[in-house]
């Protein structure tokens, strides 16, 4: 009963959705978290491949994937936390603006002339926002289930989601363990989050802090001040930027809802040289189709365009 009226309590509090427009042209970069993967047979002086993970997620959903990727290919991959995820700073701002600026700032603090920029949802984002603004420090991109257009409309449940984040951690008993906690939030996401990958992300997200109270693996707060500009009103962000006319590899989810015939459509607006590739998986394609994915990477960044 009374995880029933924290629930009605928290849905009726949540608010309209968030509508900003980005307008800036300079965003100051934040120093990420970043894991780096090498083999002997990598080749050094090629860009090395920096990935970005998708929204609610971290790079240690990429370390086995990445492993593979380095030992498979010829290039050092790098994966990073994006800001308000994992182990990088939480910080103001997380509109794609704000995520680019991070890579362009990693590949400052590492010495990087370019990259190949591959990014997964909310990562792809980023790593097309860096594109089409720093197209110079880019060699290839390699977005996963993720175009410069709308999201599917279900997916906009998300909102709901972090804003029920933000109210439920601080109505979770200080007296409680981790696991208790996870499974005290357990009933109250169940009834807004049916499919059972996302419901576990988000149960498992949560974290024990130090003074015993309740908290998240990601910044809620700092991810919903920029729903807009990254979720919802994306491509209007993009404000008549040139298109991007380097070599891009799009790898879609045949189960997916994100990558279609429309949005494939919009796509090639901004990145005209776009090959797409459909692997029998969900909106992680990494992770349902992994030695398919590596397979598709390896093949697309062998060769060095400026070596």
């Amino acid at each position: 009963m009374a995880r029933q009226r924290l629930l009605g309590s928290i849905l009726a509090r949540v608010g309209a959705q968030v509508r900003r427009n980005y307008r800036s042209s300079f965003v100051h970069g934040t120093r990420l978290e970043y894991v780096s993967y090498s083999s002997p047979r990598n080749m050094m002086q090629a860009p090395p491949i920096v990935v970005m993970h998708d929204l609610n997620l971290s790079s240690a959903s990429w370390r086995h994937v990445a492993l593979n990727l380095s030992q498979s290919g010829l290039r050092q991959v790098i994966t990073v936390d994006a800001r308000n995820h994992g182990l990088s700073p939480y910080i103001t701002g997380h509109s794609p603006m704000h995520l680019a600026a991070d890579v362009e700032a990693l590949m400052s603090h590492q010495s990087l002339n370019k990259i190949v920029a591959l990014g997964h949802g909310m990562g792809g984002r980023a790593m097309m926002t860096l594109a089409l603004t720093q197209p110079q420090l880019v060699e290839r991109v390699i977005l996963v289930d993720i175009t410069p257009a709308p999201v599917p409309s279900n997916f906009y449940l998300t909102r709901q989601v972090f804003e029920m984040m933000l109210q439920v951690a601080p109505s979770i008993p200080s007296n409680l363990s981790l696991s208790e906690g996870r499974t005290f939030i357990l009933p109250i996401f169940q009834d807004v989050v049916h499919d059972a990958t996302e419901l576990r992300r988000i149960i498992y997200n949560l974290r024990k802090m130090q003074d015993n109270t309740f908290g998240w693996a990601v910044n809620p707060q700092a991810v919903l001040s920029s729903w807009g500009d990254m979720m919802i009103n994306y491509e209007a962000t993009l404000g008549g930027l040139r298109p991007y006319m380097g070599e891009v590899l799009l790898i879609a989810g045949s189960q997916s809802e994100f990558v279609t015939t429309t949005s494939i459509a919009v796509m090639q607006r901004y990145f005209p040289n776009t090959v797409v590739q459909i692997l029998d998986a969900g909106h992680c394609v990494y992770e349902d189709q992994p030695e398919q994915f590596v397979e598709l990477v390896v093949e697309f960044t062998q060769t060095c365009l400026v070596c």
